[in-house]
């Protein structure tokens, strides 16, 4: 999460520099695609990537497991849930 600010900072200070340069000279623009692309994938992934866990309990044929561990990006508790009648398994933030 930290990475991904300096990323963020970098690249916005990037796309000022480079559009400074387009104000110089219109030949710079393509300086701008790069950072501009950096800045609209973080900030998409920043507001749009939930991760593996889902906020609501699964439905009734779920079951909880005792597998519970701390989510390594959010800090919360994440509890498994098992649906014995697929095998499939979801992450359920607590």
């Amino acid at each position: 999460m930290i990475l991904r600010n300096v990323v963020l900072v970098v690249a916005i200070a990037w796309t000022a520099i480079a559009a400074w340069m387009v104000v110089l000279d219109a030949a710079a623009w393509p300086m701008l695609i790069f950072p501009l692309v950096m800045v609209g994938g973080i900030v998409f992934e920043r507001f749009h990537y939930t991760g593996n866990a889902s906020p609501a309990s699964p439905p009734c044929d779920w079951r909880p497991t005792d597998e519970r561990f701390l989510d390594e990006a959010s800090g919360r508790p994440v509890v498994v849930w098992f649906n014995a009648a697929t095998g499939e398994r979801k992450y359920v933030e607590e």
